[in-house]
């Protein structure tokens, strides 16, 4: 059997797996807890997945992120922004977001083997955004309060093989208007959620179209036998198709939707499907 026919054969299985026992997505009550700064109890809820978002208005200061926001997305609009390619099963493609900064995002530079240009771009970033600003870089902020917050500490990862410094943090640039109006849904991950563990990010908003900024929704799958009987259906949740996203909002049900304003910071669980709604016009930066 060669690759193609490997191919059409799991397709086919994975068909038939989710006609016989699919359906039915375990969806749990989860809700998005706004809170006045960044604490422990509210991190360990997150990590743990008794909420499903945690909303901190106002964490970084709303003249300096509208400050910031603006010169960014001059930038951006003057043609310094580099797309954000994300990893489908077509290889990589281009999306709705680009990213500002002296490195591109690691899944791009591994793709390409271009690991050692990131590694010399992040000391590049890390130094760069610190000189010409007065104030603390709304990602320096974050270290640090999350180190200060959780029980662990919290510090910059480093490469297992290098020692070298991985990226912090990277502008993200949206410019309307989007390809996908109501958004793109997606996970960063494809994992069963573990309380022990997890991908989480973190968004600081700094410039906004609009006050809505994000869905999320509550699916709750913990097995791998959730994700092999709807396999199918989540596949939609790695590829840039707008019949398996039709079929996703529908499945999924209603969202939670998160609106922000500039300053605002919001950390999700990316294994949770979530997409960043999309406006006809102006630029966002986050």
């Amino acid at each position: 059997m060669n690759k193609k026919e490997s191919i059409e054969t799991a397709q086919r299985f994975f068909g038939w797996l989710e006609r016989r026992y699919g359906g039915n997505l375990p969806l749990d009550a989860t809700k998005v807890l706004v809170s006045d700064r960044l604490r422990r109890a509210d991190i360990e809820q997150l990590v743990s997945h008794e909420i499903l978002a945690l909303h901190i208005p106002n964490f970084y200061d709303r003249a300096t992120s509208r400050q910031l926001g603006a010169r960014m997305a001059k930038l951006a609009e003057e043609g310094g922004a580099i797309n954000w390619k994300i990893s489908t099963s077509k290889g990589l493609e281009s999306s709705d977001v680009s990213t500002l900064g002296a490195h591109e995002p690691f899944n791009i530079a591994s793709a390409t083997g271009e690991e050692e240009k990131y590694f010399k771009g992040v000391r590049k970033e890390l130094r760069d955004r610190r000189e010409p600003s007065q104030t603390l870089w709304p990602v320096d902020k974050l270290r640090l309060e999350l180190d200060e917050a959780w029980h662990a500490g919290a510090g910059i990862a480093r490469d297992k093989a290098t020692g070298h410094v991985m990226g912090a943090g990277l502008a993200r640039i949206m410019i309307g208007p989007t390809r996908w109006k109501k958004g793109h849904i997606h996970v960063d991950e494809m994992a069963p959620l573990k309380s022990s563990s997890g991908l989480f990010s973190a968004n600081i908003y700094l410039q906004m179209p609009q006050p809505q900024a994000l869905e999320i929704w509550p699916l709750n799958i913990r097995s791998r036998w959730d994700w092999y009987r709807n396999a199918v259906l989540l596949s939609g949740l790695a590829c840039q198709d707008a019949e398996a996203q039709a079929r996703l909002r529908h499945e999924l049900g209603a969202s939670h939707l998160i609106e922000v304003e500039p300053g605002d910071m919001v950390l999700i669980c990316v294994q949770r499907p979530h997409a960043a709604v999309g406006f006809t016009s102006s630029t966002r930066v986050s």
